[in-house]
């Protein structure tokens, strides 16, 4: 539980704050898509390295591979975020 919602906190912040970038200047779009990209992988890393190993065995007991225990969350939030940058692209260029 605690695995999930630091992920998704620290991603939603980096991907609010990019929110508003995109609209207001639409142009920095693929730029915010490639930090994106490359933040997933630091924040995974390090969440899986400072958070306890012990929250780990709840999935792994319910079936969940250590794969998918990182994936999931990554994906749902790149999902996400690529919502976000398509409303905020509408929205930044409607607006200029």
């Amino acid at each position: 539980m605690r695995f999930g919602r630091v992920t998704y906190v620290v991603s939603s912040v980096l991907s609010l704050v990019m929110t508003v970038f995109a609209v207001l200047s639409p142009q920095v779009i693929p730029l915010c898509i490639i930090i994106k990209l490359l933040s997933i992988p630091v924040i995974q890393y390090l969440v899986t390295n400072l958070s306890e190993g012990l929250v780990m065995y709840f999935y792994i007991n319910l079936g969940i591979s250590k794969k998918e225990y990182c994936l999931i969350p990554a994906a749902v939030d790149f999902g996400i975020f690529v919502l976000l940058m398509t409303a905020s692209g509408i929205a930044g260029y409607a607006l200029t």
